[in-house]
């Protein structure tokens, strides 16, 4: 992933915005009134933010715009559980860097406050989850005597040496605000910009004054709730009010207007600087390693193939969050030589290998599902923070490869850019925006083909086959990869689990777990005891021995936000049983059956000679559950939970 990664972080956790100056208003009030009155406002919230301000100036020095971001927060803690927001921090990066920090809690003393600074501040590298190294470092401390009443209040200053990488500034955060404010200052020669996201329920007020050679632009919104905590959510950037303010254009010092980004094409023209200077002396090594993949292979798709494959196989993926590093790609020689590099470097590694056999590929900026932006509503470094190749197999048609993912197969774009825009590097110049498709639900198959025998002490003994396809292999891929031999079983009878907590696996095994182009498989033995039901003459087996879904109930009266959904798939189960010795098939289900665009199944019985077949096909088809979709979910569950509960009845036969 790319250093704007970093912006986004930033966003979310240093939004603590405005000046310390505006906070009068609120010392004024006597602290008791103070929490009673909030507490009304805000019922069973443990704090508020009584004010979340951001105040921005920008100055011109040269050619250069020196960005100076005065952030201020006030919270007021209600409830002695609150202490939990004791502990805070600030970051500082390359593209934000940390100027001034003063940190204090303000204590109830009578009529007013008593100010108890923060003095003990400890400074260390923040390394994100994935992240090999990140230049960002959080400055961490805790405000003292933090109980019900109190208020803790910070105040910083943070430089940002590049006006093209700001940060979002939210209405929201995870406890409600009294007050959220940003105020953006710049001379009448710079062309400020900006775009709302999510306000449609959120009164956001706008002004701009204008006094002498500035100009002032003030959003501010009041009293603001929490927002929703659920399960599964999408990323707050899909549903918390926000707005990315962004230099649209600066004067230059021959005095005409200089665009920065104004849209699409000064994107580019920011992102095509990053790797203009690219690999301009050709690696012998690499040169001699790309001749030999390519021997025998008779069509480009092959070539391309074999390149994708090799770079996955022997290029580790590790990140880098440095400065400029995290956008600018390291030459492919470089990457080759060491057998590493992050996303942008593999992708310059794939695109220089295809040149090297002739075929013509671009290197590609991308946004993650964790962004909800299109470059066509917002052409900012925050729109992508992800790089690819794209390989052109015909003319429209894209083949997306990302070589970070190791399992990925040749063909299915990975799944966290699903439904993404893609900014391809046609040349030096030209760029061009595409859409990744959404992977339909065949293209992630899961199939299990299973025999079972009834023992003599009502259980089930079970052999059969477990094969996966698509991201369903790339996921359970990535959970095995690296488990010893212990934590594997441990996996893999989780992965197989049925019926009840009496399931044991007797034998395994695993295969194509490295095998590009095949699904991986896993072959079983399993033992399910204490599962059929026998009364009187009768025998009664549930063959719905796994249920997924079965539990998947939404409740629409308490969720409010989406739901997200990893990838689309389809789960094929063919279960076999033996009829027992000396019975007879009394009673078989009938089919059940439910078809539905976000969600549906099939499940089928047959005598077959000896056996009982039940085939059952399930399929998933959606990325993002919307709260209007809950009801319409939920019925199909209702459906799926009464054929579930279908039993086969076999009696015993008369002598």
């Amino acid at each position: 992933m790319k250093a704007n990664k970093h912006l986004r972080r930033h966003a979310a956790l240093l939004v603590f915005s405005g000046l310390l100056g505006l906070v009068a208003p609120a010392l004024a009030q006597q602290p008791a009134q103070l929490v009673t009155e909030m507490q009304a406002k805000f019922p069973g919230e443990k704090a508020v933010y009584l004010d979340y301000r951001t105040d921005v100036t920008l100055e011109l020095k040269g050619d250069s715009v020196v960005v100076l971001a005065r952030h201020h927060q006030d919270m007021l803690h209600l409830d002695a559980q609150s202490a939990m927001y004791a502990n805070d921090r600030v970051f500082n990066s390359h593209f934000s860097r940390l100027q001034k920090l003063d940190a204090r809690t303000m204590v109830p003393a009578g009529n007013s406050y008593k100010a108890v600074k923060v003095t003990d501040f400890k400074e260390k590298f923040e390394v994100q989850s994935g992240i090999f190294y990140d230049d960002t470092r959080a400055t961490t401390f805790s405000f003292p005597a933090v109980s019900a009443g109190a208020r803790t209040v910070t105040d910083y200053t943070v430089r940002h040496p590049d006006p093209r990488f700001l940060m979002p500034f939210y209405f929201g955060a995870h406890i409600p605000m009294r007050h959220a404010e940003l105020t953006v200052t710049a001379p009448r020669s710079i062309k400020v910009s900006h775009k709302l996201f999510h306000v449609e329920n959120t009164p956001v007020s706008f002004t701009k004054q204008e006094k002498g050679n500035l100009v002032t632009y003030r959003w501010a919104a009041d009293n603001l709730p929490s927002p929703p905590r659920d399960d599964d959510g999408p990323e707050a950037a899909y549903y918390l009010p926000h707005l990315v303010y962004f230099v649209e254009e600066v004067p230059s010092a021959a005095g005409q207007a200089r665009r920065m980004l104004a849209g699409v094409p000064e994107l580019y023209n920011l992102y095509s600087g990053f790797v203009s200077n690219l690999n301009t002396k050709e690696s012998p090594d690499l040169r001699h390693i790309v001749d030999s993949l390519v021997v025998g292979a008779k069509t480009e798709q092959e070539r391309v193939q074999r390149i994708y494959y090799w770079v996955q196989d022997n290029i580790r993926y590790v990140a880098f969050e440095n400065g400029m590093g995290g956008f600018i790609p390291r030459d492919a020689g470089q990457v080759y030589a060491k057998r590493y590099g992050d996303c942008k470097d593999m992708a310059n590694l794939t695109r220089e290998m295809l040149r090297m056999t002739g075929v013509k590929s671009y290197l590609t900026w991308i946004g993650t599902r964790d962004l909800p932006y299109r470059y066509s509503e917002l052409a900012t470094p925050g729109v992508d923070n992800h790089m690819i190749t794209t390989y052109e197999a015909s003319p429209g048609k894209y083949v997306f490869l990302d070589a970070t993912n190791k399992y990925m197969p040749y063909g299915l774009p990975s799944s966290f850019i699903q439904g993404k825009e893609a900014l391809l590097a046609i040349d030096g110049k030209t760029c061009k925006v595409v859409e990744v498709p959404v992977m339909e639900n065949n293209r992630s198959p899961v199939a299990d083909v299973s025999v079972l025998t009834l023992d003599d002490k009502g259980g089930l003994r079970g052999k059969g086959s477990l094969q996966l396809g698509g991201y369903a292999k790339v996921r359970q891929s990535y959970a095995l990869d690296g488990l010893n031999q212990l934590e594997e079983t441990r996996y893999v009878k989780g992965l197989l689990e049925r019926g009840n907590n009496k399931f044991f696996v007797d034998k395994y095994s695993v295969s194509h777990l490295d095998t590009h182009d095949q699904p991986l498989t896993i072959d079983y033995e399993y033992r399910l005891q204490d599962y059929v039901q026998k009364l009187d003459d009768e025998i009664y087996v549930n063959l719905n021995l796994d249920q997924p879904y079965a539990h998947d109930k939404i409740d629409a009266a308490k969720r409010r936000l989406p739901r997200v959904n990893e990838y689309a798939h389809q789960n094929r189960t063919r279960t076999e049983l033996e009829i027992p010795a000396g019975y007879d098939v009394e009673y078989l289900p009938a089919t059940a059956e439910s078809k539905d665009p976000l969600f549906g199944f099939r499940i089928k019985y047959e005598r077959q000679g000896n056996k009982i077949v039940q085939d059952k096909e399930l399929y998933i088809n959606y990325l993002m559950l919307q709260p209007q979709q809950f009801n319409q979910w939920n019925a199909g569950i209702d459906k799926l939970n009464a054929a579930y509960r279908e039993t086969v009845i076999f009696k015993k036969k008369r002598v």
